[in-house]
């Protein structure tokens, strides 16, 4: 069988290039792509974390961060909201890390000379729309707050994570998740 010649295969070669091109500029008839903010929102427990199932929170009080590390882990570990995590605390510490997650949480690392856990503000309103309005204002207006402090007051609703490599992580995976409030005292 004769061998084509270089010139039919350049014809062939510009044939093909003119009918990808031609079937890229087409229109298509799929649909547009739509950003959509849940793709960007997280989803373990989400609901709980954000406050998106509106439950009934127990006041404010004063804990230590070497307290809630140092509280037992519940097994089996909580699906739903457990009722200690209906709990508001107030802990003052270092913030030493803030960290963006790909979920668009900020992730904040509190340490009280060796005690350290976890507290997160989330990406509000965008990924707390279940929320009530003024959990939504109040995790808007902490989020806004939080920066690395020397000794700043986080209060938040406690929160218990998995257990999971992720930068100044509580021995027992304790969070505070969402922050609802934060102020520095430092310069």
């Amino acid at each position: 069988m004769p061998r084509p010649s270089k010139r039919v295969a350049l014809i062939i070669l510009l044939a093909a290039s003119a009918a990808v091109a031609a079937r890229i500029a087409a229109p298509s008839s799929a649909r547009p792509v739509r950003f959509d903010r849940a793709l960007m929102c997280g989803s373990e427990r989400w609901t709980v974390k954000t406050l998106q199932d509106r439950p009934h929170l127990i006041s404010a009080k004063f804990k230590s961060v070497a307290q809630l590390a140092a509280l037992a882990r519940p097994k089996p570990a909580p699906l739903e909201r457990s009722n200690f995590e209906r709990h508001i605390y107030s802990v003052d510490a270092s913030v030493t890390h803030v960290l963006i997650e790909a979920d668009q949480d900020l992730h904040v690392v509190l340490e009280d000379g060796p005690a350290h856990m976890v507290a997160e503000s989330p990406n509000a309103p965008d990924c707390t729309v279940g929320a009530t309005a003024y959990r939504r204002k109040q995790m808007l207006a902490a989020r806004e707050k939080v920066r690395i402090c020397a000794q700043a007051r986080i209060v938040g609703v406690v929160f218990w994570d998995r257990p999971h490599n992720v930068t100044g992580r509580a021995p027992n995976a304790i969070e505070l998740h969402p922050i609802l409030d934060f102020a520095c005292f430092s310069p």
